[in-house]
């Protein structure tokens, strides 16, 4: 009996999950099949093969550290694996806030995290368009403390299920509203504000998991009763996986070559 692999099984259940939840919830309307819908199938594909091997490559670096400091792992690794995976959870995503915050205010780290913002339709799909290097940087600036501090392998295999789902979640195409909820976890209503083509907005709501991180340090933006409009960024960006993958690298060299050519002046 042929086996489906692992990469089309999540696809397919994705696609199953979603379609009908953005079709019977719809926030805004659009076709199934939207603009840069197969570029994103791009990112999807390599996106798992990138994220397999960073996290091998993570659990391998892990391994030789062996925890930057031993007495604290071990204590970490003795706790129940239900407070482990709500610390991993907290501790994992106020990495990501800082690390998100760095990929919009570095200006040679934005031009990466700019593919991101590229999208003009928020969806369940527009999740993957992450550029390799961000894909990379994210996933360690997450990963290696969680590592360090030592938590057991259980925990860390269910707070990655947990990053993805809400990962796909967050960035779905669906009108829900969660009174209590919103201010525990990452929602749609929450994130989809971080995709405003505004700057100001887009600027906000840095946190994947945990709008409480936002709030804390002064970046969270939920106004009531209102919804974002218009998603995407301004910068010109071809709607193609290849233009994507040279982008910033184009980018950072012409900034690079003005920047001489100021300096020369």
């Amino acid at each position: 009996m042929l086996e489906i692999p692992d990469v089309i099984k999540g696809i397919l259940i994705l696609i199953c999950v979603f379609i009908p939840l953005e079709k019977l919830l719809v926030l805004h309307k659009q076709n199934l099949l939207r603009e840069g819908w197969l570029t994103d199938l791009c990112y999807y594909f390599s996106g798992y093969f990138i994220g397999k091997g960073t996290t091998q490559i993570l659990i391998v670096f892990a391994l030789l550290s062996q925890g930057s400091i031993p007495i604290l792992s071990s204590f970490v690794s003795q706790q129940p694996l239900s407070l482990q995976v709500v610390v991993s959870i907290l501790i994992g995503d106020l990495s990501f806030y800082f690390a998100h915050r760095l990929l919009h205010t570095v200006p040679w780290l934005w031009q990466f995290h700019a593919i991101h913002h590229s999208s003009t339709h928020i969806d369940w799909l527009a999740t993957v368009r992450v550029h390799p290097f961000e894909q990379i940087f994210t996933k360690a600036c997450q990963m290696i403390p969680l590592y360090w501090l030592g938590f057991s392998a259980e925990a860390l295999a269910i707070y990655a299920i947990f990053s993805s789902v809400i990962a796909f979640f967050v960035h779905a195409n669906i009108r829900i509203q969660f009174p209590v909820l919103k201010w525990l976890i990452a929602t749609p209503e929450f994130h989809h504000w971080h995709h405003d083509r505004d700057p100001k907005i887009s600027n906000t709501n840095f946190a994947v998991q945990l709008p409480i991180i936002d709030y804390i340090f002064g970046t969270w933006y939920m106004p009531q009763g209102e919804i974002p409009t218009k998603y995407g960024s301004k910068l010109n960006i071809q709607n193609n996986y290849f233009n994507h993958l040279i982008y910033p690298f184009k980018s950072i060299r012409n900034r690079f070559k003005v920047k001489i050519h100021t300096t020369r002046e």
